[in-house]
């Protein structure tokens, strides 16, 4: 579901939960569900830097763009404009350029998850210290 979705009517899929920092009936502490978060999270990294082409078609992954986005001039052509524009958006810029900044969004993906689980770490540690629980 888009925003749009939401705005005509449709539950909006990015509502923030008004309780989400409250002590609230919408808080829950789980160790072991935020270990499930990660290793969710960590299912998609396949997608996000695996192969460049799965069964004949071009995959979502790094690969992909660094195998199929690096456009030429055999692709933008050689009159004045399109050689032009395939200096700034061909294979020596745009198409590199695209795939770096995939590649940090990657970066910081692993991140992400390292940080959930090493939060899952430290509550579970918090937990058995303090009460001696999973």
């Amino acid at each position: 579901m888009t925003r749009k979705d939401a705005m005509e009517g449709e539950p909006d899929p990015l509502q923030v939960d008004p309780d989400l920092f409250n002590e609230g009936p919408g808080r829950e502490h789980s160790p072991s569900t935020m270990r499930s978060i990660a290793d969710e999270l960590k299912s998609y990294l396949g997608a996000l830097t695996g192969p460049g082409a799965d069964e004949g078609f071009t995959s979502g992954s790094v690969n992909g763009i660094l195998d199929h986005c690096q456009l030429s001039e055999t692709q933008f052509g050689t009159w004045d404009d399109a050689s032009a524009f395939g200096r700034s958006a061909g294979s020596n810029s745009g198409g590199k350029k695209f795939a770096q900044v995939y590649g940090e969004f990657i970066n910081a993906y692993k991140l992400v998850i390292a940080a959930v689980e090493e939060s899952a770490k430290n509550h579970k540690d918090g937990d058995e210290a303090s009460e001696g629980k999973d």
